[in-house]
């Protein structure tokens, strides 16, 4: 039911934008271009004691003054989970692609929905106690997908700060019973500065 009420106020939300974007070219600032630059987050798993921070670099390309797309890559270490008697740290390297739809208001506010896939190579590092289980540190890669909203805020045609909500959809392998009854799925916040060409 959660999911279905996140994937509605998604599309509900983009028909809004694409309404409100008829003038959308004439107020855009930034459009036919592409650019990349650093990203900070934050990362918090519904399941996990407590959230982590991150960093990575984004690329985005705007063909246009409505349509963009975005790839990312990142770092995120250091969750951690409780699952039985034991607890399981999780790192995670992200490699993800983002579909994005503007609504530029003015030449210095466009916020967008944004929904995408990515494929996450999740390392595990159990505790003494799992360790006592027979349980053994490993990695996996999981693919989770994501949805949320943001906006970016133009300085130069060329220069850009923007920041976004996502709610990741994750789950580790269901054949791992190591990780029997955990889930990924989660909150992240993400802030990054474009350079534009």
């Amino acid at each position: 039911m959660k999911k279905t009420l996140i994937i509605l106020t998604f599309f509900l939300g983009a028909i809004t934008f694409a309404a409100s974007a008829q003038t959308a070219f004439d107020r855009a600032t930034i459009e036919d271009t592409f650019g990349f630059g650093p990203r900070l987050g934050y990362y918090k798993a519904t399941d996990a004691e407590e959230g982590a921070f991150y960093g990575g670099l984004q690329a985005r390309f705007r063909p246009g003054a409505i349509f963009g797309a975005e790839a990312s890559i990142e770092y995120r270490g250091g969750q951690r989970y409780g699952v039985g008697d034991y607890t399981v740290e999780t790192s995670f390297v992200p490699v993800t692609a983002s579909l994005l739809l503007f609504a530029p208001i003015t030449e210095t506010f466009a916020p967008y929905g944004l929904a995408g896939l990515g494929a996450y190579y999740t390392m595990y590092t159990f505790s003494d106690e799992a360790a006592n289980l027979g349980f053994e540190d490993d990695s996996e890669f999981n693919i989770g997908y994501h949805l949320g909203f943001g906006a970016e805020f133009p300085l130069s045609p060329n220069v850009a700060l923007n920041a976004d909500y996502r709610y990741l959809f994750l789950n580790p392998d269901e054949g791992d019973e190591s990780l029997e009854g955990a889930s990924f799925d989660g909150n992240v916040f993400t802030a990054g500065l474009m350079f534009y060409f």
